[in-house]
């Protein structure tokens, strides 16, 4: 009987998992739900540890369990904002200044962010080129929508991503609950009227943006099991 040697690389962290990966994962998802469970473990493998799938086939079963078991202890993390990182040899950093970010990427990232398939694009607006530094304060690029840049961003690290998703998200809620404290105390009958109107039409994008997020949260946690106790053990 012929004994396969393999050696894989398996990723103990969100920073060893690049957007790209999780990105074809959840296209994984999408195409074949949830209840494909030993495909899923198959995949999440074969796109995680970044070997073919017939390699993947040959690890034991009973090993199998043990890279998935791994792999979900990764995503367990939830990293507070990380605002620099290096991106193929680029330094990398987030928005300095949040509140004075340009239209066009505001919209790229409110348009994005809520969307996997589309998540590169608004990290790409959310995280520029470090064009002046001087110890903790920096400076970044001017936003300059691009497809090669944006795809680049599949390179960069998960657990980047998911620090500005959990930042964002955050913010959002801290959002919703100063808007009626703000309201009492900052506007007329008649301001509060036309707030109430503007509201209407778009609170309800700013809600379902928030559970988006929260149901990437959620979702983003919940990698398959192998069930190697069902598989042949001829």
């Amino acid at each position: 009987m012929k004994t396969i040697e393999l050696e894989i690389s398996v990723p103990t962290d969100l920073s060893s998992i690049t957007l790209g990966q999780y990105q074809r994962y959840m296209k994984v998802i999408e195409e074949n739900g949830d209840d494909a469970d030993d495909f899923l473990a198959l995949k999440t493998i074969e796109i995680f540890c970044d070997i073919s799938l017939k390699d993947v086939l040959n690890i034991p079963a009973k090993d199998a369990d043990k890279v998935l078991s791994i792999i979900n202890k990764a995503f367990e993390e939830k990293p507070n904002l990380i605002r620099r990182f290096d991106l193929l040899g680029v330094d990398m950093g987030f928005e300095p200044q949040l509140e004075n970010i340009a239209l066009g990427a505001y919209i790229d990232v409110e348009d994005n962010i809520s969307d996997w398939s589309r998540m590169h694009k608004a990290m790409a607006a959310l995280y520029r080129p470090v064009n002046f530094k001087q110890k903790d304060k920096y400076t970044v690029a001017p936003y300059e929508p691009s497809e090669e840049v944006s795809n680049l961003m599949r390179e960069m690290p998960l657990d980047v991503v998911m620090s500005a998703m959990v930042f964002f998200y955050d913010l959002g809620k801290e959002l919703l609950r100063a808007i009626p404290s703000y309201i009492q105390k900052n506007l007329t009958e008649e301001q509060t009227y036309q707030l109430k109107q503007t509201l209407a039409q778009n609170g309800v994008g700013i809600n379902q943006s928030m559970h988006s997020l929260e149901e990437i949260f959620s979702n983003s946690t919940k990698l398959p099991t192998f069930r190697y106790s069902n598989a042949s053990t001829s």
